[in-house]
């Protein structure tokens, strides 16, 4: 029997697809092993920036070398074919997983296999989840694609046109993760806002209620959403949110504080849409958390435009921060325009990281002393992870996954607060 061993890069989709990818080899006959006893290394790759790819391609060079078979799946054999191409056996595309067996049996027979194509599956209608491992949180993901068309981004190239998976199949999903004894719900998608809309229709509004309606004690934790859809569903959403299923929890990445850079960028929202959405989130949810991604060093990015973007990250006050500094990418719009050097990026991405640390330290402080309901949703070393209903989390000593406490917050760092169990909560 042959066995595998597969590693994970990216983002929570990749997480399921790993999941899923598992659970179709070993019901092929295949057996998982650590790296040192597998016959195949199989690389679930993610292609948005070039530093990863680089780590990826490295891994898979150390493998060959101590004489292993490595297959690389995901989104970088059609972000970057020839490179994948010329170091592994096999590649294989993300909607091409149900073929893996088929690669995994032409490699054992000496031959160098790859499978890429356009197909579109609904993957919900293969049990499309993933229940992380000490914790009880479910990864459900409701479709695959984008219809954006950002000038920085390759994972297009990859996961294409907008495919949203059924209603239905995404319901029975969440249902089965919920028998599975999962607490907490993750949405996601590489933009939730647009699902249904290959059919001209908004249906997260929809899909939100049915699943809100599901009976059990869960919470629901929404994935990113670009603000260039979301802010044409925004009032129904936040509407929706009010349900206790769901945490206070927004994922908007707004990329760039400068109208300049954000039109350059190709994102198709400005700087006033984007704080007219933030200032509705806020006024609807007192106790929030709000989420944001930057991409510092774009390449027509000025010192001007820089100082927009950090002066929008004072005025918002994110409580979390996902900074990129910009990585030129094949097949882009960006990859023509003049790159910035390196010592540029470093600088700006240090500046913004300490004034986004600043606010969090000025933020968490004021929770000091203060008295909050959690769920425990993880387990961190020898410590357990909880979370609020704005999904704040406080770390404790104590616990039981999945139950719910009063907690009193003793002390902070700028990433989360820190506290003690005062009663269950059963």
């Amino acid at each position: 029997m042959a066995s595998f061993h597969l590693k994970t890069f990216g983002c929570a989709f990749n997480k399921v697809d790993s999941e899923l990818i598992k659970k179709i080899l070993i019901k092929n006959g295949f057996k998982e092993a650590s790296e040192n006893e597998a016959d195949f290394i199989i690389l679930n790759t993610c292609g948005v920036v070039e530093k990863t790819e680089r780590k990826i391609l490295k891994k898979a060079i150390y493998f060959k070398k101590i004489g292993k078979k490595v297959i690389l799946a995901g989104c970088l054999p059609l972000i970057s074919p020839e490179n994948c191409q010329k170091i592994a056996d096999g590649i294989i595309g993300p909607n091409d997983i149900l073929s893996l067996p088929k690669i995994l049996k032409n490699i054992l027979n000496g031959k160098k296999a790859q499978i890429i194509s356009n197909r579109k599956i609904d993957k919900a209608k293969l049990n499309f989840f993933s229940i992380q491992k000490e914790s009880v949180i479910s990864i459900v993901p409701i479709s695959e694609g984008c219809l954006s068309n950002c000038s920085y981004c390759a994972t297009k190239n990859a996961r294409k046109n907008l495919k949203s998976y059924s209603q239905k199949a995404i319901l029975k999903n969440i249902k089965l993760s919920l028998k599975s004894g999962a607490k907490e719900i993750q949405l996601t998608s590489q933009d939730l806002a647009i699902y249904g809309l290959e059919k001209n229709k908004f249906l997260l509004p929809k899909l939100l209620k049915e699943i809100s309606k599901i009976k059990g004690d869960f919470k629901i934790r929404l994935g990113m959403a670009n603000p260039a859809f979301f802010k044409k569903i925004q009032k129904e959403i936040f509407e929706i949110m009010k349900s206790e299923k769901f945490y206070k929890f927004l994922h908007l990445p707004i990329q760039s504080g400068s109208n300049k850079v954000l039109i350059k960028m190709n994102r198709n929202y400005n700087k006033k849409e984007v704080l007219e959405i933030i200032k509705n989130f806020r006024k609807d949810f007192k106790d929030s958390i709000l989420a944001t991604d930057i991409i510092v060093g774009f390449p027509t990015e000025t010192e001007k435009d820089f100082k927009e973007t950090v002066n929008l990250i004072k005025k918002i006050k994110p409580e979390i921060l996902h900074l990129f500094r910009y990585s030129k990418r094949k097949g882009t719009i960006a990859d023509n325009y003049k790159d910035l050097p390196d010592r540029i990026k470093k600088e700006r991405s240090r500046i913004l990281n300490k004034v986004w640390l600043e606010i969090c330290n000025q933020k968490n402080k004021k929770f000091v002393g203060r008295i909050f309901e959690v769920i425990i949703t993880e387990k961190i070393g020898n410590q357990f992870l909880s979370r609020t209903n704005s999904y704040r989390p406080i770390l404790l000593k104590e616990g039981k996954m999945g139950e719910k406490y009063l907690v009193k917050v003793n002390s902070f760092s700028p990433y989360y607060l820190i506290g003690e169990i005062i009663s269950s909560l059963k």
